[in-house]
Parts: structure tokens; C-alpha cells; sequence
């Protein structure tokens, strides 16, 4: 590094170029948000594991997975009221070869479902280039970010109502913040039974300054449905569920996936709709004993995205006391 270039000047391409942390939609050369390029840590907003990842990460009303913990922590009541213990760990590539590590350990305690979660994301190889066009970069360097915390979610009336609370880690180049941050969430049976709904705020709270200037975090909201029990369809399965999610980043989405089941198989199929959003995911897991294996891919079909790369992600569920 050569220590004497603007700080802002090389953060600002450092942060354009992130993919990490730039929105999606400013990458396709459509309409872009307002607020695009003014957020920060947007890994809060990117998904968890491969069970949300294949259903479109329309899981607001959705319980019994991490994956949906980290979109509601109301969701986190399963590991309460059904006495499971689980352990996952997952992997994924994201965009523009930036890879992500997640891990998450629920169990229950006295009725109450308690959920460890921490999500790691990092992008190096990231050229730093003065105002000037260079045929090669003054140098490399990385980008990281953080998020650990726990959930808490306890029963009430049939639903649920949860909170998590995790501290946030980012590091661009040199720089580096720290930061907190709250979801809260609730599920709801309607009535007849046969829906959940769901609601929750995500990413209340503040980062620390980064290179003089302190970025937001992006925070978000949702609602959504959720079929409360599983539809029984010959020897298959059916669950499903959608959400209508709105980034304060990004533009507001349409998230619908469906699940099919027939042990030891799981199969996924999810899609996000929406202004810049126009994905489709499919996935599957598969159960053996206590031990149940997923999968996800998100296929991206617009040609000014597709080089950023399409989205998978790769995980491990352990349950402890050898459900599935």
C-alpha cells in the first residue's frame, strides 16, 4: 500500500468495486435506488444458509430452519417448542467470487427456542487504482464483514414473538468499524389454521465511523405467509410460503418458495420479483439419520448481471438429538 493517496478516494473505489457491498440493482444498468452506495454490511441482507437460499429467502412466517431465524427471530420458538437441537454449518460463493462462511447452533431453553448465529463474508484480490487510469493497480487489497448474535424466540398464542441481538464487524482496505444492531419479529396463526403470518424489522441500529464518514445499516422489513402445517400430497410433502420484503437499499420484492418432501428428500424451488430483481432458485436436501445435507443455487437471467456470478450455497445440519 502506498499509505499516501486520499483515504476517501481509494475507499470510494474500493467500495464500487466490493461486490459485497453493492447493491444488485446497480449492477444491471437499470433504474438505480436512491439510496444505492449508502449502505453498509449488506451481508445482513444476503441470506444465511441453502434452505432460504432455494426458497427465495421468503421466510417471514417460515420456523424450524436458521436459515429463517435469521430473516425472524420469532422463528427461533421451534427449538423451544419442539425440544431440537441443531447444529449447521454452511458455505457459499456470492457475488463477484466473494464467499461467505455461516454457522448457527439452536436449542431450547424452559419453552424459550435459543439461536447462536455468526455470518462471515470476505472479497479479496480487489484492485486499488488512483483518479488516474493505470495499466496495472497500485495494489490489492480485501474487504470483510461480520455479523454475530443471538435469537430468542418464545411461544405466545399459538405463534411466536422473537428478538436478536448481534454485533456487526466491517473492514474496506485499511479501515474498519464496528457496530450493533437489533431484529424483532413476530408470528401470528390466522385464523382457520391453515396460515401463519409473519412480520419483522431487521438491522435496527448504528455502525461506528469508517474512514471519516459513517455509513447506515441497511436495514429492512417484511411480511409474509406461511402454510402452517404441511399440505399431504400422496407420499409427498407440500410447504410454501411468501413474503413481500422491502430493503431500504434495494427495491421493494416479491419472495414465493415451495418445499417438497419425501424422506430422506428435500426439494426447493423460490423466486424474487421485483424492480432489478428477477431471479429464480431451486435446491434440495437430503436426510440421513440425524444428519441432513442442502444445497441452493440462484440463476440470475439478466445478461448485464450475469457476470457477477450466480449465487450457491452449500450447508451441513446436524440435529442432536438425531431428528430431522
Amino acid at each position: 500500500m502506498t499509505g499516501k493517496r486520499p483515504a476517501h478516494s481509494i475507499l470510494v473505489g474500493i467500495v464500487v468495486s466490493a461486490l459485497i457491498v453493492v447493491p444488485t440493482g446497480v449492477l444491471s444498468g437499470q433504474e438505480v435506488h436512491p439510496l444505492a452506495g449508502e449502505r453498509s454490511v449488506l451481508l445482513l441482507n444476503l441470506g444465511f444458509g441453502p434452505v432460504g437460499t432455494g426458497l427465495a429467502e421468503g421466510l417471514t412466517a417460515w420456523s424450524g430452519s436458521p436459515d429463517a431465524v435469521w430473516w425472524n427471530p420469532a422463528a427461533a420458538k421451534f427449538y423451544g417448542t419442539d425440544g431440537n437441537s441443531a447444529l449447521s454449518l454452511n458455505g457459499a460463493r456470492l457475488l463477484g467470487g466473494s464467499s461467505n462462511t455461516s454457522i448457527s447452533y439452536g436449542t431450547g431453553i424452559k419453552g424459550a427456542g435459543i439461536v447462536f448465529l455468526a455470518s462471515f463474508s470476505g472479497l479479496t484480490g480487489i484492485e486499488v487504482r488512483d483518479d488516474l487510469p493505470t495499466p496495472e493497480p497500485l495494489s490489492t487489497t480485501s474487504a470483510y464483514d461480520l455479523a454475530a448474535g443471538v435469537s430468542i424466540g418464545l411461544p405466545v398464542a399459538g405463534g411466536g414473538v422473537g428478538l436478536t441481538v448481534k454485533g456487526i464487524y466491517e473492514k474496506l482496505h485499511y479501515a474498519n468499524a464496528f457496530g450493533a444492531a437489533i431484529d424483532a419479529g413476530v408470528q401470528i396463526p390466522l385464523p382457520g389454521g391453515f396460515l401463519v403470518a409473519g412480520a419483522a424489522i431487521r438491522n435496527l441500529g448504528r455502525m461506528g465511523i469508517l474512514d471519516q464518514k459513517r455509513l447506515e445499516l441497511s436495514t429492512s422489513k417484511a411480511i409474509g405467509v406461511a402454510l402452517a402445517r404441511p399440505v399431504e400430497q400422496g407420499s409427498w410433502s407440500i410447504n410454501a410460503g411468501a413474503d413481500i420484503y422491502d430493503p431500504e437499499d434495494d427495491w421493494t420484492q416479491l419472495r414465493v418458495g415451495i418445499e417438497a418432501s419425501r424422506d430422506p428428500l428435500r426439494l426447493r424451488l423460490g423466486t424474487r420479483q421485483g424492480t432489478g430483481w428477477r431471479t429464480l432458485s431451486v435446491g434440495f436436501g437430503l436426510a440421513l439419520g440425524g444428519w441432513r445435507f442442502d444445497y441452493a443455487y440462484i440463476y440470475d437471467p439478466d445478461p448485464d448481471r450475469r457476470f457477477t456470478g450466480n449465487i450457491q450455497r452449500l450447508g451441513i445440519q446436524i440435529f442432536l438429538d438425531d431428528r430431522n
